[in-house]
């Protein structure tokens, strides 16, 4: 895995350092300011190598100031293959930050700041980006669910404060529609429009998982680990079943039927989403539907709450000493890690490069003594900085 991979998943965790302080992973932060470490300076190159066997081709690097961030024009073909690794800047304190970019085929994203005690910092969730959906720690923690920009949303949300409901259900019957929201709440049922279908919420796990041997669904506990919600499609004296995942990895999910059904071809898809609070103190589910309205749910004194969230209005954790906020809003976007240097002094020396074949162009960011892997046609390239041995 690689350090950037790495970054992006400590964005969902936070750790303990003097009560309580958010991994530096869910946003960028500056290194503590030092003298020049003259073990880090050059002279450096770039090598590279198909695989990890064989010979390696190496590059080697000018730079007229190690303390100072500069242009390089350098070029490094890769024999034997169509590829070309280009270096094109040199940054002597390489630091990360996470910014939401404008992105039409995006989904919703909101800026928190976390407040309290040690604790300063912004990161960002985004509505599409499993790894960026949610944030927790012993105090609580905040995830972010997103709905379609329909009264039907609001409405269903709505009915969140009812303890029958245990998420929301999306149904798309045509791909070019938005989706239908119901309110899942199991053993009622809807009628599906413009169809003969009746569907009914039959019962919902908090922590699915399945018996191998016997193949009967089982809930391991009462904390939503693996939420799950079967449905049962009845029509014309037929009837199909089906488990949904809130947490799957392939989501929304198609409704697939097998071959020896003789529902063959049904002609939707569901997505499930959960609001379950259960085992998590000071733990907030945020609902924001694609026009920008967001929603808080949350339990208080045993009872479920939900209210229209302001920008800047900020929410206690079980610990009222530590507080969030949504500070920005953005309706199609999507969170990503961008570099940028931090400092003109010589701390964490990186190269920004481009990977190149033909018109086709990766950007790639080469930390000193870390190797970075690239996936070729041709194979696997694996490119390092490093000090010239």
């Amino acid at each position: 895995m690689s350090f950037h991979d790495r970054r992006r998943m400590t964005a969902t965790t936070w750790a303990l350092v003097a009560g309580l302080a958010v991994s530096a992973g869910a946003q960028g932060a500056d290194g503590p300011a030092s003298p020049h470490h003259g073990f880090l300076g050059g002279p450096w190159e770039i090598l590279a190598k198909m695989g990890h066997e064989g010979a390696a081709i190496r590059l080697p690097l000018s730079v007229r100031d190690e303390n100072q961030p500069q242009e390089m024009d350098a070029a490094l073909p890769v024999m034997g293959t169509p590829l070309t690794i280009r270096a094109k800047r040199y940054l002597p304190n390489l630091a990360w930050e996470t910014k939401a970019v404008e992105d039409p085929d995006g989904g919703p994203a909101v800026r928190l700041s976390l407040r309290g005690g040690n604790l300063h910092q912004d990161l960002w969730l985004g509505g599409r980006d499993r790894e960026r959906q949610s944030i927790s720690a012993h105090v609580g923690g905040v995830a972010l669910r997103e709905l379609p920009a329909r009264d039907a949303a609001v409405a269903a949300v709505e009915k969140l404060t009812d303890p029958n409901t245990v998420g929301i259900l999306l149904v798309w019957l045509r791909e070019t529609d938005p989706p239908l929201v119901y309110a899942a709440q199991p053993g009622e049922s809807v009628t599906l429009p413009e169809s003969d279908w009746r569907l009914t919420f039959v019962r919902y796990v908090p922590h699915y998982s399945i018996d191998r041997a016997t193949k009967e669904v089982t809930n391991l506990s009462e904390k939503p680990v693996n939420p799950a919600l079967e449905v049962r499609l009845d029509g014309a004296g037929r009837e199909y079943r089906q488990w949904l995942w809130s947490q799957f990895a392939m989501s929304p999910h198609r409704l697939d039927v097998p071959r020896s059904s003789r529902l063959e071809g049904l002609p939707f898809r569901a997505r499930f989403l959960d609001f379950d609070l259960t085992g998590t103190a000071g733990q907030y589910l945020l609902a924001v539907t694609q026009d920008r309205q967001v929603f808080a749910f949350y339990l208080k004194d045993g009872r479920r709450h939900l209210e229209r969230m302001k920008i800047g209005q900020r929410y206690p954790f079980s610990d009222e000493r530590y507080t969030f906020a949504v500070e920005e809003l953005c309706g199609a976007a999507t969170v990503a890690d961008a570099w940028k240097n931090s400092s003109d002094v010589l701390l964490h020396p990186a190269v920004v490069a481009e990977i190149a074949q033909g018109a086709q162009t990766r950007e790639v960011v080469l930390e000193l003594n870390k190797p970075c892997h690239h996936q070729t046609a041709q194979g696997m390239l694996v490119v390092l900085y490093r000090r010239v041995p």
